[in-house]
């Protein structure tokens, strides 16, 4: 296809989608949750159903980046999944015991 017929078939599209973004025939009043959702979406943040609620800010974990060797790593990764717990609980649990 030559590029003039490719130009030509975008602008014919774009032109289909503008004159469809302006076609005002099917339009008809929010229904209320419809009304609800849009008020929501609105508002920066706002959700309509609470999420998961804020941990307290001197509770929360904090990302601690560590070097590691990568043959420990392996080991502790193959641990943690034997013993069912994440890499970072086994870590903490470690640092608990190490700081007793």
């Amino acid at each position: 296809m030559p590029a003039k017929a490719k130009k030509e078939d975008k602008r014919e599209s774009f032109e289909e989608l503008e004159r469809l973004a302006h076609r005002t025939d099917d339009m008809r009043p929010m229904s209320p949750a419809t009304r609800r959702q849009w008020e929501a979406a609105r508002k920066t943040g706002s959700k309509l159903r609470p999420g998961r609620p804020r941990k307290d800010p001197r509770h929360k974990s904090r990302i601690v980046p560590i070097s590691i060797a990568p043959e420990l790593l392996a080991e502790v990764d193959r641990f943690a999944k034997a013993a069912g717990i994440t890499r970072s609980r086994l870590v903490a649990e470690g640092l608990r015991l190490r700081l007793k």
